[in-house]
Formats: structure tokens, C-alpha cells, sequence
């Protein structure tokens, strides 16, 4: 816990850590375990034989309890004499003396570089034993004694944290340095009570239960034997399913359990993560703050992660949140279980592999078991995705498959129905009316016509004319009819030029239902032929069953009418999937068409099938015989090999609720949940090289669609949260909609791409029939980078706008190159990028610089830092901003090259140092992780107080001088990933350094946008275009809402009247106030929203009468502080104050916008703190920077008293520094070098005085006193005490009102400091006056340029 309340929990925990005991003079090793909270495991070595057994200890107090070996109870107490435990069992007293002398531990976190010494050898005092090295410094670590060298638990090489036990020495005798070898010699008879040999299933399994519990909440493993308690449980969970007993209730209760954990560590903000101050912060950096204080107050936690975190700690029997040792032991244990959380993840796993072979749960577990399961999806998604892909699959197996099942069993029963009244009946009246229910029908009807194929007594013709119709449509069929040729029995159907005949026979009948076929193609129209076929004994693969199918085609030659055979297999007995072959004649007979294989013709012409003509196809099982999934290998590049799974709908019922919104369309996302599921089965069947993101999903829907546009979008946005660790591609769905005017269907496709910057756009257009092309060197690239969690360059610069690619000449300056994609040397790329905007049709330009992660993970040296200088150079040449994704692993490190390379980066440096000096602005989109060189060419670029450009994270972003492994490495301090070290929650954000976070590169990029808007200058204007607005500049604030918890105003006039707020000293929110002054149809932008300790100034960019401005507002309103602060520092963060990091947020937000745009500040500001801790942290710097910035400001500033101003920030926001301020003031304000309460208490300390000894009552009290004698003298003195504490007080008040009265606001205009005082209804339209008085019109500078 120390370590968690210093910013960085560490566990030095090691699990049944041995430790040496002696018995009768006889050595022994043992280890002990805490699996549970009361239970241990024990192993007792000696020699090679290991001795175990299960302890449970229940203490009544201190001294007394009972302990349980292996069932046996013993009645305890002890007692602890300093370096002595006297234990009694039983009555039997046992003295257990405990000495660690000899241990040598390391005195920081470092790096083993040397072990001198072997066990046994023997050193004198003073010589080394051990040599570490910590961030590149070696220390050697000296005996204390002469010793034996005894145990080394470390070797080279080995990483060990601070206080970590390195060796034990054993202390010689002086004499002759030998030492007495206790643990030589005969054993001592251990009296261990023997583990009893039979337990019943039931306890064996409850047990069982217990120790996974135990395991997953973090406490010890088996120190002998990891896996025990997970294969102790599956036998006996199998012995207890073999007695008819599922223990399925306890087991979901472990994947709660796990759940609630994972949820305590996620390490990417959920939807939910939002804390209090509106900005985004993952579960685990929550965690890492609350156990600074382990208290949900000051770690400013969430109602959602207190739920979370409640619901965790109950696991542990913790139900209060107040700080205790039960809440100690609690969270260190959760700590535990988080930093084995990969461990834990394969107890889960393996309990969802035996619940996937095994049948769903009873009705009163469906909803249960469905919750667990699907937040066990959600919680391990991103960290465990393989566990994520399994609970998906048993959803689909719990819930998915037996929905579809009872759906196909009543479809199926209604169509046996059918036809047994046909076979009973087959001249019946109304078979039209049956065939074309059975046509309508929405499941497959292939398996029913195998399941019959095995009864030969049976008429297939219904069946078959049924298939005929579903699969070419009834429109167009025309004389459907039977015939019985060569002993077969053929169902033919007329359309537009051919003939369309099918059959049912069984594989051996398949040579004479060909020889029927032939006689019937003898004359007519063409034909095209279907024959399911029965196969009991079908070969095992798809190839040898082709084979056999082509020599049995191939002995009966067809004549050239049969221009297409189909041979449907139904299955071995029925079973579920089907298969397609279909042959067609060529110069050498039938040939099949092996593009189609697996899929009816007509089914794969609907499907598009053709556009998968460059691959290789191999139909492989499904969950499901309605869904068609095959593995494509493309011809030209084997290592193109995807997954693409093809599925039909024929039922688009919508579920809509009371008021006609469109909630789901439940059978068609059933079976894209189907596709996603076979699809995910197939995935963990392959090696993980080959899991690329190519795979599909084809879906073609039979019933025409009305849906709307948004109504699609919000199917797709149900939709790809489930998409997840699927590998996808794109979803097609190719569907039909009727032209509203003409009544016509015509096709449509509707595309949801899954793009390499984790976007996705719904699409809807006509169908491509353009071929899907294979794998070519650059899509590899994409992959690659993708497979590293980052992105490859051309794929942003689309989404960027109109990019044209820049390179190097031989002069080393950027001119634009025209050459295809991906073939940049280097591992930048430049260009250049329009991208048009309704305020810049022309295109806001930027010059732009990628990373390549492909190269090397974007390492540097001379290619890529010339890059960047000429980027600069053109840049400064266009006077364009540059944007910058980053993503670099530092200065390349290789045999070939060295410190060159430092050289190189080092140029790079100083040009972007010269060029942001000048003007330059440099916006960076850190696209990755950024080493070493990179991240500190972005604090050039973007950190220092004179830079203009913003900083973007996201949350696969983190910028690090050194990488976790090499840290770890070099023995410096780490954390448990690079994000721990340098990402936006734990780090950058806090420390200002990152000024925007986004979810991801695509929302990154519209931050970038969103700043352009308001600061985007044209290159020859001078100033960001002005903007329309529809909100009235002369709008009155007043009637603006305030709804902030526990304030007393309701609306902001309230805020400046002078009944609701007379002194002007109570609470408001002062970004209420400045959204209630911007305009209202334009967005806000805030900057550094994420800075820890800076809660007191707000920054914001915003338009006042359509002018971009910089808006500064200080807080209004008390702010509490995280964690414990310092002791000499205040509690809270008081409201009109500025505190260091405050006053650093508001010098940058100044330098930012000089030159560009209007600055208006907003203050009720009381001044500086000037608290030891503040001053500790640079107060008087970082306030000093802010009278700098004013100075120098180039542009207009607006400087408004909402409430009061006073103190040092008087000075530093002074109009005396910038004669382009203008200061106004609203009335009832208050302005003076000092507070009326502090100017009497201190200034007018004396005038109190005098005040308060010549108030009457004062005085009249003091002659009575003086007058009395005695005890009465004595009583009078007393009161006079009190009386004269009370009228100071009175005084003071009155003092202070006296100086609030003559320093009021007009004083301050009287005096000059103040230009003006307005009302508050004045308030917007008086800065917007004030900004335009200075506001230069970027159409005329361009003419005058």
C-alpha cells in the first residue's frame, strides 16, 4: 500500500516463497500458500521427498483459534517474545525461533550483472557477492560477514524490484570457518495427519470450486503443483456430471466474479468511464488512483466504477468503503489477481470450452447464464479476446442455436405436414396453395429432402418442384410437370429459353437418372439440371467425392443441351450440411466448376460468388446449414488466405417499438450472428500469422426492404459491437428496394467496411461485380501495421482529404512525386493536404508527415529527420501548419549505424525549435507508441510555452523515453505496460503535456478539424475567417440556465444580481458562463481538459459574433483535490484562485492564441495562492509567465470582471501591459490590490483595534470591571475577553465593507484600470464590440497582400 499511495503499486508477493526451518537440529524447506482467505497449502521438503497438506486456521482473537490439517482439528494459542513464537497444540507447547540474518536483498530496482560466487563457496567479510546495475550505474553488494554462500536466488540477467531477497549467506565461526551442516544426518518423523482418501463428488466439487474462487481472487497458487486446483476441479467435475450433477449455478458465479474483476483493470475507457469533471479515464488508471487513498472520494471515482469497485470488494466480504484492514488485504489481493489476470483468463477459458461441449442450461439459468456472459464479452474483448471470441460462441451454442432450431423445427413441421397430405392426397385441391407456403418457407429444405431420399417409398416430386421454385423463383416458371424416364422419376419446369429438371435417386441410381437426363435433352430448349442425391458412404473429403461424382458424369456422356449439372449431396443419414458440385460441359467433357463448389448455382450468381474467381474456395463446416462458409486462398498469393461466410434471409420481420422506431430485425441478425460465430470457430482453428483482417460476410436478403437510411445505420450500429475479434473486412448485404415513383425492385448493396483506422461507414449503392483482388504487397503493409496495433500511413491520408505525396529530390527539398502507394524508403511519409471545409472551399492545407510502423516501427535516422527539416522548410515556404501522426521507435539502433543517428535527430530538433520560434505551428496526432527521439521532438514541437500547436492521444497512444522492456532492462522504474508510462490517462493528460484525448485515429483527426476551425489562417490573411451565426450578438446572458448541483442560482443573471449575490462571493460554474456567451450554433473546444491541478482556469476555444476567440475563465467554485494533499498545501482548490498548474495552463492557452485570435478572459479572481506547496511548485514562475504572455500578445484582449479581482493577478492581467487590452467590468464587481476581509485583518489591523476599544459596550464593561473587586473583578475581566473577541469581530466586518465600498468598481474606472462597467445584459454584446474595434478583416489584408 505504500507503494500504491507514492503513484505506483508495487507487489514484491511471492508465492509459497521457501523458507528454511529446523526440527531437532535437522534442516527442512517449506513453503506455504494462502489460498484463501483462512486456508493454506503447506509443502514440507526434505530432500527429494515433499510432504503437503491443506490448512485452515480460524482465530477466535489474537492468541487462541483452531487449525484444521487435512481434516484433523487441533485447538490453538500463541503468544510472540520478539524474535520468538511460542505455539501450543493441543496443550503441547512449541518454540519457533525466527532469524533472517545472512539475507541480502537489493537496495533499488536493477539488473543482475554478476553472480562471483557459487553456492558454497566461502568469502571474508567485505568482498564482493553480487553486482547489479541500475539505470546504467553498477553497484556492488558486499558480505557483512564471513559467510558461506547458502542460496542464490538470482542469475545474470535476472530483473529485480527494490528489497527483493538476491542470496542468503550462512555466518562461519571466526576459528576455522567451518560451520555446523545441520541438515545432514536422519530425518525427524513428521506427524502430518493423512489426507482423508475418499471424498464425495459433491465436496469434492464444492471444494474444487472454492480454490478457483480462491485463485481467481487473487490469492496464492499451489507453490508445488500450479495446475492442481484447476485439474482437481475437472475431474471432479466430470465425476460429478457422471452422477447427473452439473455444477453450473457456482461456475457462473466464477465468471461473475472474474468479470467484476476484469472491469477494475480495463485499460481503455468504456462508455461509462466517465468521471466527474466530463472527461474520459480507463477503469485501471480509476483503480490506480483510488488506491492512492482508498477513498472514493478523493479519487474522485464515478458512480459507475464505485459500483464497480462495490461490487469487487464484496467478493472479499468487504461491504463498507471506509478505510480498514479487511479493506487493505482486499484491494492488495485484487492488485494480486490483475497482475495474473492472464493466468485467471485460462481457468475461464477453460470452464467455456466445457460448457461449449456441453447442452444450454435449464430455463431458470437462460437469463443468468446470458448476463454473465455477455459482460464477460464486454469486459475482456480488448485485453482477452480469445475469451471474449469463446463466451461468443457459447452464447450462440446456449441461446443463438436452439432459438434457430425451435424456429426450423416448427417450419419443418409445418412443411411435413404438407407433404404427407400431397403423398396422401396428390390431387388435393389446394396443392397449389401448400407448394407455395413450402416455397415461402424460411429455413433450408434440403436436409428434408434427404432425410426422404433414405425412404423409397416416398414421391419426391412435390419436394422437388418446391426446391425448383425457391431456387430459380416462381416468376417466370411455366408448365411444371413430371416425367418418368429410364426408371427415374424428373420434375421440368419451362422459362425463358431453357428447360429446368431436377431429380431425387440415390448415389448408385445417380449412371440411370443420367441416362433419363440424356433422353431428356434429346430435343428442346437447353437444359439446366439439379440431382440430390443420398450418399451413405460418401468419401471424406470434398475432392474425392468431387472425383467420384466426375467418373460417374463422365461414363454417361451428356448431350450439349445440358449445359449445366448440379449434384446436391445431402449428407451422411441426413446430416445437416449439403453440398453443391456443379459441372458444366467443355471440350473434354463435364467439368466441374470448382469456383462454386459448396454453393447451388443460383445461390452463388446471388451471392456474387464471381467475384471471388482469384481464389481458391473450400467449403468448410458452419454452425449452422443456411450459412455457406469457405476458406479463400488466392491463386497468385497463397498467403492471401480469408475466411468468407454466405447466408440467406428470407424472413425480415421488424421488431419495432409503441412508437414505429425500428428496434432490430431479429432473424437477420441471428444470422449474421451465425456467420460471425462459424466464422470465429474457424479463426481459433488457424495459426495466428495467418488471423488477418480480410474476412467477409455476404448476405443476401430475399424480402424487399422499406428500411430508411438512418434505420439501416442503426441496425449496423447494433451490429459492430458484435464484429469484434472476427477479422472483418466488410459485411455486404445485397438486398432489394422498390423505387418509390416507378414501383420497380431494383438491387442494392448496402457495405459496412471495417477500415484499418477502426472506422466504419455505412454504405448503399448499386452491387459490384468488380472481382475482390487479392492480397498485394502494399494490402500486406496495411496488415502488418494493423497486426501491431497501428495504422499504415496511406491509410489515414484519404480520410485526411486531397493528399498529395511529397519526397526528397537531390537537393533534399519536398517536391510532390506521383507513384503508387506504400513504395515511400523511408519510414516518413510527406505530402501535402486540402481538405475542403464550408468556411475554406478552397481547402484548409496542412503540410502532413506519417510514420511508418512497417519500417523498423518508424525508427530514425538520416532519411526520416531530412524529412522532416525540408517538411518544416516547406511548411514555413507555404505558411501552412504541419500535422504530424506520429509513430516512431526512437533513433534506429543497428550494427551499421550509431551516433549519427543522434546527430540526424538532433538537426531535426533544432529546426522544429527554430521554426515553432517563428511562428510555426506543429499539431501531432500521436498514432502509436512514440520512443525516445519522437516524443521529444513532439515537446518541441507542441509542450514549450511559446509553441501554437495542440497534442492529440488516443488510448493505443503513449509516449515513452525509454520502453517498458528496456527499463525493465536496465533496472530503471516501470510501469506494467508503456501506457502505465507515458499514455493519456495516467500521464500525459494529468500532466498537461496532452492537451485533447480521442477514442481513436478517425476522432483525432475531427479534434484536428475542430482547431483549424478556430485557428486556421489563410495563407496571405491575417487573421481565422469569421464564421455566420444565428445567435444575436446582442443576446442577453442573463436568462441563460445555471444548473449545477448545490448552487443557489438557477440562471447566470442570478449569478450578477445584486439581491441573489450582493458581495459577489458565492459559488458559480464559470464554464456555464462562457458557454452562455459564446455562440450557441457553434461547438466549443476545450483545451488541456484532462490536466490534473488546473481545475481553476478553463480554457476553451469559441465563436463571439462568428469570430474565432480564445475564451480563459476562472473557476468559480471550490474543486476537490484528489488523493492526500500535501500538508502544506490546501484542501481543496478554492474558487477565483490560481495555483501553479492553473497559472501554467492559462500562460500557454495565451502564447497559443497570440497572433492568431481574439483572448477574452472571464475572471472572478481573487489571485494567487501563495500556500509553501504552491510556492514549492513554481507559482511565482508560472504566474510570471502569464504577465509575459500578456506583453507580448499580438491581438485584441478582452479582459471582464464577472466578481471580484484582486491581488498579484491584478498585476499580471493589468491593461498597463498591453495597450490592446480592454477591461470591463460588470456592475456590483469588486477590484482592489486586496480583499476587503484580508485588508482589515492585516492592513487596517489598528483601525479594528481602536474601533473595537471605543465601542460603548467596550468601554462600559471595562469600568465595571475596573470599579469591581474580587471574584466580581474577576467575572467582569472574563466577560470583557469575550465581549471584546466578539465587537472585533464586528469591526473587522465593518472595516472590510468600508474597503469593499471605496475600492467597488467604479474606483477602478475612475483610476483608469478599468474602461468600463456593464450591465450584465451588456455582457456579450459589449466583448463582441470590443473584439471587432481590433479585428483585422482577412479580406482586406488579402487585397492589401
Amino acid at each position: 500500500m505504500s507503494t500504491a499511495f507514492g503513484g505506483r503499486p508495487q507487489v514484491q508477493h511471492e508465492s509459497g516463497r521457501p523458507l528454511d526451518l529446523k526440527l531437532r537440529g535437522v534442516g527442512y524447506r517449506v513453503r506455504v500458500a494462502r489460498v484463501g482467505a483462512h486456508r493454506f497449502r503447506v509443502g514440507i521438503e526434505a530432500g527429494e521427498v515433499v510432504r503437503t497438506a491443506d490448512v485452515e486456521l480460524d482465530r477466535f482473537d489474537r492468541h487462541t483459534g483452531q487449525i484444521v490439517v487435512n481434516g484433523t482439528r487441533y485447538r490453538l494459542l500463541t503468544a510472540t517474545h520478539g524474535p520468538t513464537h511460542l505455539v501450543e497444540v493441543d496443550g503441547v507447547t512449541h518454540r519457533v525461533g525466527r532469524d533472517e540474518g545472512g539475507v541480502v536483498r537489493s537496495p533499488a530496482p536493477a539488473l543482475v550483472v554478476a553472480t562471483p560466487l557459487a553456492v558454497g563457496d566461502e568469502v571474508e567479510a567485505g568482498a564482493p557477492v553480487l553486482v547489479l546495475e541500475s539505470m546504467k550505474m553498477e553497484t556492488v553488494l558486499r558480505a557483512p560477514f564471513r559467510a558461506r554462500l547458502k542460496e542464490c536466488s538470482v542469475s545474470v540477467g535476472s530483473q529485480v524490484e527494490t528489497g527483493a531477497p538476491l542470496l542468503r549467506l550462512e555466518p562461519l565461526a571466526d576459528d576455522d570457518g567451518e560451520a555446523e551442516d545441520t541438515t545432514a544426518g536422519a530425518s525427524v518423523e513428521l506427524d502430518l495427519p493423512a489426507a482423508p482418501e475418499t471424498v464425495p463428488v459433491r465436496a469434492r466439487t464444492r471444494r474444487g470450486q472454492e480454490d478457483l474462487r480462491s485463485l481467481l481472487l487473487g490469492f496464492d497458487v499451489d507453490p508445488h503443483d500450479e495446475r492442481r486446483v484447476l485439474d482437481d476441479y475437472l475431474a471432479a467435475r466430470t465425476a460429478a456430471a457422471e452422477a447427473g450433477h452439473r455444477p453450473l449455478v457456482r461456475e457462473l458465479e466464477l465468471v461473475e466474479m472474474f468479470t467484476d474483476l476484469a472491469e477494475l483493470s480495463r485499460n481503455r475507457p468504456a462508455g461509462e468511464d466517465v468521471g466527474g469533471d466530463g472527461h474520459l479515464h480507463s477503469a485501471r488508471e480509476y483503480f490506480h488512483s483510488y488506491l492512492q487513498s482508498l477513498d472514493v472520494e478523493r479519487a474522485g471515482l464515478p458512480p459507475a466504477f464505485r459500483a464497480k469497485l462495490a461490487k469487487a470488494l464484496a467478493h472479499y466480504g468487504v461491504t463498507e468503503p471506509e478505510p480498514s484492514a479487511e479493506l487493505e488485504a482486499a484491494v492488495f489481493r485484487i492488485f494480486l489477481a490483475q497482475q495474473r489476470a492472464s493466468a485467471d483468463a485460462a481457468v475461464i477459458a477453460t470452464l467455456l470450452r466445457s460448457w461449449l461441449r456441453e447442452a444450454p442450461p435449464d430455463a431458470t439459468l437462460h437469463e443468468p447464464a446470458g448476463l454473465a456472459l455477455e459482460r464477460l464479452i464486454a469486459a475482456t474483448q480488448v485485453r482477452f479476446p480469445v475469451l471474449a471470441d469463446l463466451a461468443r460462441g457459447v452464447v450462440y451454442d446456449w441461446f443463438g442455436r436452439p432459438l434457430l432450431r425451435r424456429n426450423r423445427a416448427r417450419v419443418y413441421a409445418g412443411v411435413r405436414k404438407h407433404l404427407r397430405h400431397l403423398d396422401a392426397h396428390p390431387d388435393t385441391p389446394d396443392r397449389a396453395e401448400r407448394v407455395a407456403e413450402m416455397v415461402r418457407s424460411t429455413e433450408p429444405l434440403v436436409r428434408l429432402l434427404g432425410q426422404r431420399l433414405v425412404r423409397d417409398n416416398l414421391d419426391n416430386a412435390t419436394m422437388l418442384e418446391v426446391l425448383t421454385r425457391r431456387y430459380y423463383g416462381n416468376k417466370g416458371l411455366t408448365d411444371v410437370r413430371t416425367r418418368e424416364i429410364a426408371g427415374c422419376t424428373f420434375v421440368v419446369a419451362e422459362r425463358a429459353g431453357s428447360s429446368l429438371v431436377s431429380a431425387a435417386v440415390g448415389f448408385e441410381a445417380l449412371g440411370g437418372a443420367l441416362r433419363g437426363l440424356a433422353e431428356l435433352a434429346a430435343d428442346g430448349n437447353p437444359i439446366d439440371a439439379d440431382i440430390y442425391l443420398s450418399w451413405e458412404n460418401q468419401p471424406e473429403s470434398a475432392d474425392a467425392t468431387a472425383a467420384a461424382l466426375h467418373e460417374v458424369v463422365a461414363a454417361q456422356p451428356l448431350p450439349p443441351r445440358v449445359r449445366r449439372l448440379t449434384t446436391t449431396v445431402a449428407g451422411r443419414g441426413g446430416a445437416v450440411m449439403h453440398h453443391h458440385f456443379t459441372f458444366r460441359p467443355s471440350d473434354t467433357g463435364m467439368v466441374e466448376e470448382r469456383l462454386i463448389r459448396g454453393l447451388h448455382p443460383y445461390i452463388a450468381q446471388r451471392m456474387q460468388l464471381e467475384r471471388l474467381s482469384k481464389f481458391d474456395l473450400t467449403r468448410l463446416p458452419s454452425s449452422d446449414e443456411e450459412v455457406y462458409l469457405f476458406q479463400c486462398v488466392a491463386r497468385e498469393n497463397p498467403a492471401d488466405d480469408r475466411l468468407v461466410a454466405f447466408a440467406q434471409v428470407r424472413d425480415l420481420t421488424e421488431l419495432r417499438d409503441h412508437e414505429g422506431r425500428l428496434v432490430a430485425l431479429p432473424t437477420a441478425e441471428d444470422i449474421l450472428a451465425t456467420c460471425l460465430d462459424s466464422i470465429r470457430r474457424a479463426q481459433s482453428r488457424r495459426p495466428s500469422a495467418k488471423r488477418f483482417n480480410t474476412n467477409r460476410i455476404v448476405v443476401y436478403v430475399w424480402p424487399p426492404s422499406a428500411l430508411t437510411h438512418a434505420e439501416m445505420e442503426m441496425i449496423a450500429g447494433r451490429v459492430r459491437p458484435t464484429t469484434a475479434g472476427a477479422g472483418l473486412e466488410e459485411i455486404l448485404f445485397i438486398a432489394r428496394q422498390r423505387d418509390p415513383q416507378t414501383g420497380e425492385l431494383t438491387k442494392i448493396a448496402v457495405r459496412i467496411p471495417f477500415d484499418a483506422a477502426g472506422g466504419t461507414e455505412l454504405t448503399i449503392g448499386e452491387p459490384s461485380d468488380e472481382p475482390v483482388e487479392p492480397l498485394d504487397g502494399y494490402r500486406l503493409k496495411v496488415l502488418r501495421a494493423s497486426s501491431r496495433n497501428t495504422v499504415y500511413p496511406y491509410e489515414l491520408t484519404d480520410r485526411l482529404g486531397d493528399f498529395v505525396e511529397y519526397d526528397l529530390n537531390h537537393e533534399h527539398t519536398l517536391v510532390p512525386v506521383d507513384r503508387p502507394k506504400g513504395t515511400n524508403s523511408a519510414a516518413i511519409v510527406a505530402g501535402v493536404v486540402r481538405t475542403a471545409t464550408a468556411r475554406h472551399p478552397e481547402g484548409v492545407t496542412r503540410v502532413v508527415l506519417l510514420g511508418d510502423p512497417t519500417k523498423s516501427l518508424g525508427a530514425l535516422s538520416e532519411p526520416e529527420c531530412r524529412r522532416v527539416i525540408a517538411a518544416l522548410d516547406l511548411a514555413e515556404r507555404m505558411r501552412v501548419p504541419v500535422e504530424w501522426y506520429a509513430l516512431s521507435s526512437g533513433a534506429r539502433i543497428s550494427m551499421e549505424s550509431g551516433t549519427e543517428n543522434m546527430d540526424w535527430v538532433a538537426a531535426a530538433l533544432k529546426r522544429i525549435v527554430t521554426f515553432t520560434q517563428d511562428g510555426g505551428e506543429i499539431n501531432i496526432v500521436v498514432a502509436g507508441i512514440n520512443v525516445g527521439a519522437q516524443p521529444y521532438w513532439n515537446a518541441e514541437a507542441t509542450m514549450l510555452m511559446h509553441t501554437k500547436g495542440i497534442l492529440v492521444m488516443t488510448p493505443d497512444s503513449a509516449m515513452v523515453l525509454t520502453g517498458k522492456h528496456a527499463l525493465d532492462f536496465s533496472g530503471g522504474v516501470s510501469a506494467e505496460d508503456n501506457f502505465g508510462i507515458g499514455g493519456y490517462d495516467r500521464v500525459m493528460g494529468p500532466n498537461g503535456q496532452a492537451q485533447y484525448w480521442a477514442p481513436d485515429l478517425n476522432a483525432a483527426r475531427d479534434v484536428l478539424m475542430s482547431h483549424y476551425d478556430h485557428t486556421y489562417v489563410v495563407p496571405g490573411e491575417l487573421a481565422p475567417r469569421r464564421t455566420g451565426t444565428t445567435d444575436p450578438k446582442d443576446r442577453d446572458v442573463s436568462t441563460f440556465p445555471h444548473v449545477v448541483e448545490g448552487s443557489d442560482f438557477t440562471t447566470v443573471g442570478e449569478i450578477f444580481s445584486a439581491e441573489a449575490n450582493p458581495d459577489r462571493k458565492k459559488p458559480f460554474d464559470i464554464r456555464t458562463v462562457m458557454r452562455a456567451l459564446s455562440d450557441q450554433d457553434h461547438p466549443v473546444l476545450e483545451r488541456w481538459a484532462g490536466m490534473a491541478d488546473a481545475d481553476t482556469a478553463a480554457v476553451q476555444d469559441v465563436h463571439l459574433g462568428g469570430m474565432p476567440v480564445c475564451l480563459l475563465g476562472i473557476e468559480s467554485r471550490a474543486v476537490p483535490r484528489r488523493g492526500f494533499p500535501p500538508t502544506d498545501g490546501p484542501a481543496t482548490y478554492t474558487a477565483g484562485t490560481l495555483f501553479p498548474q492553473s497559472s501554467k495552463k492559462a500562460a500557454r492557452a495565451i502564447n497559443a492564441a497570440s497572433g492568431n485570435r481574439p483572448l477574452v478572459v472571464l475572471a472572478n479572481l481573487s489571485g494567487f495562492d501563495g500556500s509553501p506547496e504552491s510556492m514549492r511548485k513554481l507559482q511565482l514562475e508560472y504566474g510570471a509567465e502569464i504577465g509575459r504572455a500578456i506583453v507580448n500578445f499580438r491581438g485584441p484582449i478582452v479582459f471582464c470582471v464577472i466578481s471580484r479581482y484582486h491581488g498579484g493577478a491584478f498585476v499580471v492581467f493589468s491593461k498597463a501591459l498591453n495597450p490592446n487590452m480592454t477591461v470591463l467590468a460588470i456592475e456590483g464587481s469588486f477590484a482592489s490590490v486586496l480583499g476587503g476581509a484580508p485588508a482589515a485583518a492585516v492592513v487596517f489591523a489598528g483601525d479594528v483595534n481602536a474601533r473595537t476599544a471605543a465601542d460603548p459596550r467596550v468601554r462600559d464593561l471595562e469600568s465595571r470591571a475596573a470599579a469591581a473587586s474580587g471574584a466580581d473583578r474577576a467575572t467582569l475581566t472574563a466577560e470583557l475577553d469575550e465581549l471584546r473577541s466578539s465587537v472585533r469581530t464586528e469591526k473587522l466586518g465593518e472595516v472590510a465593507a468600508e474597503f469593499d465600498r471605496v475600492h467597488d468598481i467604479r474606483r477602478a474606472v475612475e483610476v483608469g484600470s478599468v474602461d468600463a462597467v456593464i450591465e450584465a445584459r451588456e455582457l456579450r454584446p459589449r466583448i463582441i464590440e470590443a473584439i471587432g474595434t481590433h479585428w483585422a478583416e482577412p479580406d482586406s489584408a488579402a487585397a492589401a497582400g
